[in-house]
This record gives C-alpha cells, sequence and structure tokens, in this order.
C-alpha cells in the first residue's frame, strides 16, 4: 500500500518486483500475499511481522491470512526463536547474530558481505529479491 503522499517502501516486492511476485507465485501455487511474504523472507534480513506490515501496509488480518497459507507449505517453518519478531522461518541452520542485529536464516548469510553487528543490504530491495529467487532455481534452496 501506498503512504499518503503515494510513496512505498522497496521492501515490499509486491511493489518493487510485481513480476517475480507472480512468478514465486505460479511456480509455488501461492497467492499473491504469501508469494510476497515469501521473497521477504527470502531475502532481507530483518523480515519481522512489524516491519512486514509496515513495508507492505498490510492489517494485522491480511498478514496473518498470508502467513496462514505460507505456512501450509514446505518452503517455511513455524517456529518460536528468541529476538526473531516472527513465526515463520526459511529451513536450515540458524545465526544468532551478535550486537544489534537480528538472528537470521544461515542460508541468507552469503548474500550480504561481511558484517560486523548488523546485515545491511549492499543492493537494491529489487535485485536483492531477484537474487534470493535466482538462487532457488538454480538449486540452492533453503534447507
Amino acid at each position: 500500500e501506498a503512504d499518503r503522499d503515494g510513496t512505498w517502501w522497496p521492501q515490499d516486492p509486491s511493489r518493487s518486483v510485481p513480476d517475480l511476485v507472480a512468478e514465486v507465485a505460479g511456480t509455488h501455487g501461492l497467492g499473491a500475499d504469501a508469494a510476497t511474504l515469501y521473497l521477504t523472507l527470502l531475502a532481507l534480513p530483518d523480515p519481522t511481522d512489524r516491519n512486514t506490515a509496515r513495508w507492505t501496509g498490510w492489517k494485522p488480518a491480511r498478514l496473518k491470512a498470508a502467513r496462514a497459507e505460507l505456512a501450509a507449505t514446505d518452503l517455511v517453518v513455524s517456529a518460536v526463536r528468541a529476538r526473531a519478531g516472527r513465526s515463520l522461518f526459511l529451513p536450515g541452520g540458524w545465526s544468532e547474530q551478535k550486537g544489534r542485529g537480528l538472528p537470521v536464516e544461515q542460508w541468507k548469510l552469503p548474500m550480504y558481505g561481511p558484517f560486523l553487528c548488523a546485515l545491511v543490504p549492499v543492493e537494491p530491495a529489487a535485485e536483492l529479491f531477484a537474487r534470493a529467487w535466482r538462487r532457488t532455481l538454480d538449486g540452492d534452496v533453503p534447507r
């Protein structure tokens, strides 16, 4: 959703890479919202529920429905993890970040260069979404 001034967050895949959202939805048989959420979880270092709601403009019921649809797949796992701020995660290892950074799936670490205390994207969000998706298409899936 756009803000009152017409701007939107680039971290919202439905705005920054709508064609990629459609591709993910078609590939995995997901609705657009679940595909948007999956790309957010796949690429971004800080996809907390609060951040995702802020970026997409979704109300709690819409985010809950997207989480439920995505949770019904094998693309993610449901869990409770300290300081994560979310309940869905990519399968595989988990990295507790030191300092102020949020913990993150180990699968994401190669997408971010050397880091000190926080994972910060060094490319536009649209490129990060595309690179994360390309990794899965190339067989490097979270596990």
